[in-house]
């Protein structure tokens, strides 16, 4: 009898241990929406083909207002989707905002706070999460080190802290997430360091756009091994791809793409690089894949 126990109990731990089930594990598939094409969602497809988590623009709440909003975020919450705000946070109408104040030696708290307030009220409506954005200077991070003590990347990363704090007093399993830019050398020039706000931030989603503009020459293997240094570099935070649902030509005309291909494409990084996820940009654009199946194939 004790060794039926015995057994029994050994069971129950490895069934507690063992991997979910794909239908039970966390959905890590995303799709950027603007806010012009939430009333167009049609949020059951969405679910039917395995996207898990929309990332709404903020300005969804002054285009549609809160009421309609705060239906659109319920109605995807109540069939299991995960809904995240995303906001700019070093530009504001239309320019860029340099956070550092370089004459007097120190950040600007009072822009901190001001768009920190911004997410803790989003926070308060419920969303699941809350996306950074323009979390970045906009290549000119190296001309803003006023001291050791005060400089752009360490600006990025206090920002980081300050926003989390404040986000998990308020919902300690709200989720954060964070654009960035690919390039391997992003301190410099945008003075995002994912070794410094993956300490901060829950997701780190760099802009893997590379088959578009600038980043199309670098190729696929480029793409790959972008996602692997945010991985390892920005350890804890885990990290979702973000691909396009669009390509360029030679004379930079966007092109939609076909659902297989942005399938491949995703397919490509999930079995192939480090990143645990990928995020669509965007809806609206393109045809909508299919994803299941992608991390087991």
């Amino acid at each position: 009898m004790k060794k039926l126990l015995s057994a029994l109990s050994l069971g129950l731990l490895l069934a507690a241990c063992a991997p979910k089930a794909a239908d039970e594990a966390v959905n890590t598939n995303g799709i950027w929406l603007w806010s012009k094409y939430m009333n167009d969602v049609q949020l059951d497809s969405l679910k039917a083909k395995d996207i898990g988590n929309i990332i709404l623009h903020e300005v969804a709440f002054k285009n549609h207002g809160e009421d309609s909003t705060l239906a659109f975020i319920h109605s995807a919450q109540e069939k299991g989707m995960k809904v995240h705000i995303w906001f700019q946070c070093f530009y504001k109408d239309g320019k860029w905002i340099n956070p550092v104040d370089d004459e007097n030696n120190r950040y600007k708290q009072e822009y901190f706070d001001e768009v920190i307030a911004r997410a803790c009220h989003y926070a308060d409506l419920g969303v699941d999460g809350i996306h950074l954005d323009y979390i970045r200077f906009g290549g000119t991070a190296h001309k803003h080190n006023p001291s050791p003590e005060v400089t752009a990347t360490g600006c990025v990363t206090e920002f980081c802290r300050q926003i989390s704090e404040a986000l998990k007093a308020k919902n300690p399993g709200i989720v954060l997430s964070a654009a960035l830019m690919p390039e391997p050398d992003s301190e410099h020039y945008y003075g995002q360091d994912p070794s410094q706000m993956g300490q901060y931030i829950d997701i780190l989603m760099p802009m893997i756009y590379y088959r578009c503009d600038s980043y199309r020459p670098h190729g696929a293997e480029w793409a790959l091994s972008a996602a692997d240094h945010f991985a390892t570099k920005g350890a804890p935070a885990r990290v979702w791809a973000g691909i396009t649902t669009y390509e360029d030509n030679d004379t930079t005309q966007v092109v939609p793409m076909s659902a297989q291909k942005i399938r491949n494409d995703a397919k490509m990084f999930v079995k192939r690089s480090k990143a645990s996820g990928v995020v669509l940009f965007r809806y609206g654009l393109g045809e909508l894949p299919d994803l299941h199946g992608i991390y087991e194939e």
